[in-house]
């Protein structure tokens, strides 16, 4: 299993500031310290991670997106989570959400997963659906972590417009 923090790809962290130096089809490598071509035999999973959330966090969602399908430990649910959200921003709002629903089914208590799909719901106007996962968020995190917060702040944020 790849150890990680899980980050919110909004900025909130994560990947290797690197990474986004890297052209597409290449990617971060900590060993060699540069970029390498892209491919699962080279490059270790923990690296394709790290700059498939720099490349998400850098709006290069089809690098992201490239990146997490070479990763061969599919145990994270970060992994599916971030081709959730890289999906969802390049435009495949359904296709986000199934990400989502298998980062779900990998560990049911991924907030971060639960946060990204509730406004993925907002995003396609189903706001009770969003708030339904603010709810098992807080029912399984509480109020104070970070994923409870991005989500109850996007929806306060869609309320004022």
């Amino acid at each position: 299993m790849l150890i990680h923090q899980p980050v919110l790809a909004d900025g909130g962290g994560g990947g290797s500031s690197d990474a986004i130096k890297c052209n597409s089809g290449w990617v971060w490598d900590k060993k060699q310290r540069k970029c390498v071509r892209q491919s699962s035999e080279n490059v270790e999973d923990g690296d394709l991670l790290d700059s498939a959330i720099a490349f998400a966090n850098g709006g290069r969602y089809d690098d992201a997106i490239s990146a997490l399908h070479l990763i061969g430990d599919t145990s994270d649910p970060e992994v599916w989570n971030y081709l959730g959200f890289a999906t969802r921003k390049s435009g495949d709002l359904k296709g986000g959400l199934a990400y989502y629903r298998k980062a779900l089914e990998v560990d049911p208590d991924y907030t971060l997963a639960r946060a990204y799909m509730g406004e993925a719901f907002l995003t396609a106007g189903d706001r009770p659906a969003a708030v339904a996962q603010l709810r098992e968020i807080e029912r399984r995190d509480g109020r104070q972590g970070r994923a409870y917060t991005y989500l109850a702040s996007a929806l306060e944020n869609q309320r004022q417009y």
